[in-house]
């Protein structure tokens, strides 16, 4: 019976571990970057798409976070996000910011390939912890005099 305790404790661990290591490959999949941008073509090439979460500041010391949901020739349209310190505008409000008035974009994405590598990894290292079961400590023998 205790056999049997020890066995599901093992297996409880193992479980938590693997929550653990999905939620790790979830939180490394987000990468933020910040850019100042000077041109329309090095805004473009800053390959900003629609879902993507930005945080600007305009020429004119705007600040805004919104989530991007069209790219047009010249401007980004979205709604704004719940707003972070020093920005006035409230939730859910359209905005359009043209290019030429960007000062500092910072963009966060998710990156799958990232989180592929991710979650590859912690499913290795898990398997082997399952197979090889737990970590053997041998003491330390006494040195002879």
């Amino acid at each position: 019976m205790a056999g049997f305790r020890s066995a599901d404790r093992r297996q409880a661990e193992a479980s938590r571990s693997c929550a653990l290591a999905a939620a790790l490959c979830l939180a490394s999949a987000c990468a933020t970057r910040s850019y100042a941008p000077t041109t329309d073509v090095a805004t473009h090439e800053l390959k900003i798409r629609s879902g993507d979460e930005v945080r600007v500041v305009t020429t004119q010391r705007e600040r805004l976070s919104f989530k991007v949901q069209e790219v047009r020739a010249d401007r980004f349209v979205g709604v704004t996000d719940k707003p972070h310190r020093k920005e006035h505008r409230p939730a859910g409000q359209t905005v359009e910011v043209p290019f030429d008035q960007l000062a500092v974009i910072e963009v966060t994405r998710f990156d799958s390939k990232a989180a592929t590598a991710a979650a590859v990894a912690a499913l290795t290292v898990t398997g082997f912890a399952l197979v090889l079961g737990p970590a053997v400590v041998v003491p330390l023998m006494p040195v002879a005099p």
